[in-house]
C-alpha cells in the first residue's frame, strides 16, 4: 500500500502543478487540436515571444488571488483583490515575464471598468466607512449587470480560483470563497458555480479523497434535486448540470473519448476538459500531456488540470524535466509558503 501523500506535498503540488501545466500548454494556445506535434516538454511561447517555462495570466492571477486572501486572513476583500489584478495588468505584478502578456477579453474589460469605478466612486473614501461599503455594493451591482449575460461565461475566474481551495478552513468556506472570487470579473451563475465545484474537489483532494469518491461526490452534488448540498446552497445551473451531471461515476469519465471533449475558453468546456484529463489518467505527467494537447485554450485547460492533479498526486509526481525550465518560480514558492503558514496557524487556533 503506498504511503499517504503529505499535506504539504499536496499544497505545493497544486500550485506548482497549475504553473507548470499553464506554461506547458501556453505555446499551443489558440492552435487547433491535431495541428501541432505532441507537447511533452517545455517550448518557448511564440504567441507572446516568451521563453520556455513562462507561466501566463492563469498563474499570475491565481497568485494575485492567493496574496489577497492571505493579506486578509483568508477572507475576501474585493477591492484588494481587484487592485492586485490591476497591478498585474498595468505593472506586471506576479508575472513570469515582468509584464501582463496574456489576458482574456472579458477580464480586461471588467478590470478597466473597476479602475474607472474605483477612481470615481471609491478611492477617496475611508474603506471602513458606510459610504465605502455602499459604493462597493453599487460597483458590484454594475459589474453583475454588465457581465451576467449569456456571452459572459468565459473561464477567466475558474483558471485563477485554486487558492480558494488551498486557503479555506472548511468545505463551506471553500465554496463561499470560490464564488466570491469569481464575482469581480465573472459573476454569471455558470462561472461562479464552476469555481465552486472545482474548489470543492480540490479541497476534497487535499484531505485524501480517492478519485472514485470524488467522482461520486461530484455527481451527487451536481444532480442533487433537493439543495442545499456540499457544493452550493441552491440548484446547479441547468447547462452546467447537463454537461457535468452526466458523469455518474469514475468509469464514466474514464470511458469518454477526446472527441467528446471541447477545450475552448467557455467555462463549462474548460471545467469538463480539465476534470476529464484528471479522472482519466493515473499520473500527473500523463494527465498533463492529455490536457494540453487538446489545443485551443491549452494553457488554461492545463492550469485547471494541474491544480487538482498536483493536489492529488503531490509535488513529487511533477516531472523534474518540466520544473527545471520554469521561470519565476520564486513567486509561486512564496505563495505556497504563505498558504502553509496560514494553514498551520488555522490549525493551531
Amino acid at each position: 500500500m503506498p504511503e499517504p501523500i503529505p499535506f504539504t506535498s499536496r499544497v505545493r503540488g497544486a500550485f506548482v502543478g497549475l504553473a507548470v501545466c499553464d506554461a506547458l500548454g501556453a505555446p499551443v494556445e489558440f492552435k487547433k487540436r491535431g495541428s501541432f506535434p505532441e507537447v511533452n516538454t517545455m517550448f518557448p511561447n511564440g504567441n507572446f515571444d516568451t521563453p520556455a517555462g513562462s507561466f501566463t495570466d492563469d498563474t499570475s492571477m491565481a497568485l494575485c488571488l492567493a496574496h489577497s486572501l492571505l493579506d486578509n486572513d483568508g477572507e475576501t476583500n474585493f477591492v484588494d483583490q481587484v487592485k492586485k489584478y490591476i497591478a498585474w495588468r498595468q505593472e506586471g505584478y506576479m508575472s513570469s515575464a515582468g509584464t501582463a502578456f496574456d489576458i482574456g477579453a472579458q477580464t480586461r474589460k471588467a478590470l478597466a471598468d473597476w479602475s474607472k469605478y474605483l477612481e470615481k466612486d471609491y478611492n477617496h473614501l475611508d474603506p471602513k466607512s458606510v459610504e465605502a461599503e455602499q459604493a462597493l455594493r453599487r460597483i458590484q451591482e454594475d459589474i453583475n449587470n454588465n457581465y451576467s449575460k449569456e456571452n459572459c461565461c468565459g473561464n477567466g475566474s475558474l483558471m485563477r480560483v485554486l487558492p480558494a481551495g488551498l486557503v479555506a478552513r472548511s468545505e463551506p468556506d471553500v465554496v463561499r470563497l470560490a464564488k466570491e472570487s469569481s464575482l469581480p470579473t465573472h459573476p454569471h451563475l455558470r462561472c461562479t458555480q464552476a469555481c465552486m465545484i472545482y474548489s470543492a474537489l480540490v479541497y476534497q483532494t487535499l484531505n485524501g479523497a480517492s478519485k472514485t469518491e470524488m467522482a461520486i461526490s461530484l455527481a451527487e452534488s451536481v444532480n442533487d434535486p433537493d439543495p442545499p448540498n456540499n457544493i452550493t446552497d441552491f440548484a446547479i445551473e441547468p447547462v452546467l448540470k447537463e454537461r457535468i451531471g452526466c458523469y455518474k461515476k469514475l468509469e464514466d469519465w474514464e470511458s469518454t473519448s477526446s472527441e467528446s471533449i471541447r477545450s475552448t475558453g467557455y467555462v463549462v468546456d474548460s471545467l469538463e476538459a480539465a476534470l476529464w484529463a484528471f479522472f482519466k489518467t493515473n499520473s500527473f505527467e500523463e494527465g498533463a500531456i492529455l490536457a494540453v494537447n487538446l489545443g485551443d485554450d491549452a494553457d488554461t485547460i492545463g492550469a485547471i488540470y494541474g491544480g487538482i492533479a498536483g493536489a492529488y498526486h503531490g509535488f513529487e509526481d511533477i516531472p523534474e524535466k518540466w520544473l527545471k525550465d520554469m521561470k519565476k518560480m520564486d513567486l509561486v514558492d512564496e505563495a505556497i509558503e504563505r498558504i502553509l503558514t496560514h494553514r498551520n496557524q488555522t490549525v493551531l487556533t
